[in-house]
């Protein structure tokens, strides 16, 4: 669970000289507000100043003393966490390269910091308090704080722009988020930032199909599964995958297989069960 990997702790002006340490396994995140310190990692021996922000990428074991009366904010986390974090849009793969290496950045602003802090303060808080939900807002504040990070350390950006590999990339991903939703293209591309007509010519030539030829496979192979190894009532089995309407997932079924989901799952359980290795189900009927 990620709040039993991530770690918030707040640097307070101590009245002697602190220490702060990290494996490899971690990444490190701090938000020096004032103070000065120095940062050691590997064969790096670096002096840090606030107000100024310091990443460090997981891989290197980190250690960092500061002065007396410095004061900020630390996050450290797991490799697990940084990588379900990443944003799976557009701006995935400039945040990727960003978070992946070394940061030092001196001309913080008064409102990057604040920023951070509100960050900061509900991760914290998330933390502390076992609430409904942890898990998820703590996912999202982690994708936030490297947005955030690559806001703040990236040369600014006139515009994004869309490459062809980038714009199906983002659609498979988002189709694996959103496919209970039943997105249409168009809200697709509009996630994405492209035409409808840019989604449909980039998808087809990636992948082979157009977009909504791969979110209703993408369905009926998870109708499938679902139907063959749970052992959920058909309208349930419609209701998780986001129809509303038990008849229109049968109609829909029954379109695509040319057999109602019921009688699917007379026809394939048996031969599921006496399976000796995983199936896939897009290879099926």
């Amino acid at each position: 669970m990620e709040r039993q990997t991530i770690q918030a702790e707040r640097i307070k002006s101590a009245l002697t000289r602190t220490e702060f340490a990290t494996s490899g396994g971690r990444a490190i995140f701090v938000l020096l507000e004032e103070g000065r310190g120095t940062f050691f990692s590997d064969e790096i021996e670096r002096d840090v100043a606030g107000p100024c922000l310091i990443w460090s990428p997981s891989g290197w074991p980190t250690r960092i003393t500061l002065a007396a009366g410095s004061a900020g904010v630390m996050i450290r986390m797991p490799e697990r966490a940084l990588g379900r974090a990443l944003p799976t849009d557009l701006i995935s793969a400039h945040v990727r390269q960003i978070v992946s290496r070394r940061i030092f950045q001196s001309d913080v602003t008064a409102q990057v910091i604040q920023s951070f802090v509100a960050l900061f303060d509900k991760i914290e808080t998330e933390l502390r308090v076992l609430a409904p939900g942890t898990d998820a807002v703590l996912h999202h504040c982690i994708s936030l704080l490297l947005i955030e990070i690559w806001r703040a350390s990236a040369p600014p950006l006139e515009a994004i722009a869309p490459q062809p590999h980038r714009i199906s990339d983002s659609f498979l991903n988002l189709v694996e988020l959103h496919l209970q939703n039943h997105w249409t293209v168009a809200e697709y591309a509009h996630r994405i930032g492209v035409t409808r007509d840019r989604l449909n010519e980039t998808v087809r030539r990636a992948i082979g199909i157009p977009p909504h030829q791969h979110m209703q496979r993408r369905l009926m192979e998870e109708a499938k599964t679902l139907l063959v190894t749970t052992n959920l009532q058909v309208a349930e089995v419609g209701y998780k995958l986001g129809f509303s309407d038990a008849a229109y997932f049968t109609r829909f079924f029954r379109r695509h297989e040319n057999l109602a989901p019921a009688q699917f799952r007379r026809t394939y359980t048996p031969l599921y069960r006496t399976r000796t290795k995983e199936v896939s189900f897009a290879e099926w009927p």
